[in-house]
Order: C-alpha cells, then sequence, then structure tokens
C-alpha cells in the first residue's frame, strides 16, 4: 500500500464558465486533427490517413480533390463544428460538457445530413459510420475545449 496516497483533485477553470475563443478553435482543431488520422471515429474503419473524407463523408471517385484540399476543407468544417460545441459546453461542468458534446455531435450529424441531402446527395451513404464520426467528435471537442481552459493555481502545502 502506499503512504500518503491521495486522490487527485481536479480543477475547475481560472475563471467563471464564459465561452473562451482560443480553447474553442483549439478544440476544433484537435479534434479534427484527431479525426484526419482516424476518418471514421474508428482505428478498425477501411479508411485511412490519405484517404478523401471530410467529417467521416468518403468523397467518391467523381470528385476530383487534391488530398490536401481535403484535409483543408476537413479542418475548416471542425473548427466551425469545434466553435459551435464549445459554444454550448462553456458554461457546463465536466460531465455535463461530454455528455453536451455527445448530443450535439448528434445535432450536427442531422445538420450535416440535411445539408448533404440537399446540395450533394451522391454524398449519403454509410451513414452509421458519419454517425460515430460525429459523435466522436463532439466527445473529443467538448473534452479538449474543457482541458485547454486555464486552471486554478493549487496552493502547495509542505
Amino acid at each position: 500500500m502506499i503512504k500518503g496516497y491521495e486522490t487527485a483533485h481536479l480543477l475547475e477553470p481560472d475563471e467563471p464558465l464564459r465561452f473562451h475563443m482560443g480553447p474553442a478553435l483549439g478544440a476544433g482543431f484537435i479534434a479534427g486533427g484527431v479525426l484526419l488520422i482516424v476518418p471514421q471515429g474508428s482505428p478498425w474503419s477501411s479508411l485511412t490517413f490519405f484517404s478523401p473524407v471530410i467529417m467521416g463523408r468518403a468523397l467518391p471517385g467523381l470528385v476530383e480533390m487534391p488530398l490536401f484540399e481535403v484535409w483543408l476543407l476537413h479542418l475548416a468544417l471542425s473548427i466551425v463544428y469545434g466553435l459551435v460545441i464549445s459554444r454550448v459546453v462553456a458554461t457546463l461542468r465536466r460531465r455535463r460538457a461530454f455528455f453536451s458534446g455527445f448530443l450535439m455531435g448528434l445535432v450536427l450529424y442531422a445538420a450535416n445530413l440535411g445539408v448533404v441531402s440537399a446540395v450533394w446527395p451522391w454524398l449519403r451513404g454509410a451513414e452509421f459510420s458519419v454517425v460515430v464520426t460525429h459523435v466522436v467528435f463532439g466527445l473529443i471537442a467538448a473534452g479538449a475545449y474543457r482541458g485547454l481552459l486555464k486552471r486554478k493555481a493549487e496552493a502547495v502545502v509542505y
């Protein structure tokens, strides 16, 4: 048994809970970066880092777009999604923030499905993996936003 063991004390943000733009941008970029490496939210999916995927939707061969542009579009959309999710979870404590990130992933999926169905119907398909991608994105973005907030300094007692 370890002598003097104490459970970790989670620190709350330094300022009152309000929206912070820097952590929100970082949260979108971090979640987007993770989903560039794992395109459909699962490392066991058939898509790789070099697959042309934007938020879980694989671009068909009909769309001739350089991979770098696909990555930029994916990251731009991720930052917008990250701002939306961060705005929702900004005033919430940790557990509710994660749950809200999960729900916002579903809401953003519904919005994504509506836009894709109306504008680019040929991009529809494999919707389960797109839902998983949006939910994973919401969870990562909510956690990243909460993690990027400045914390109170803990008083060190010797």
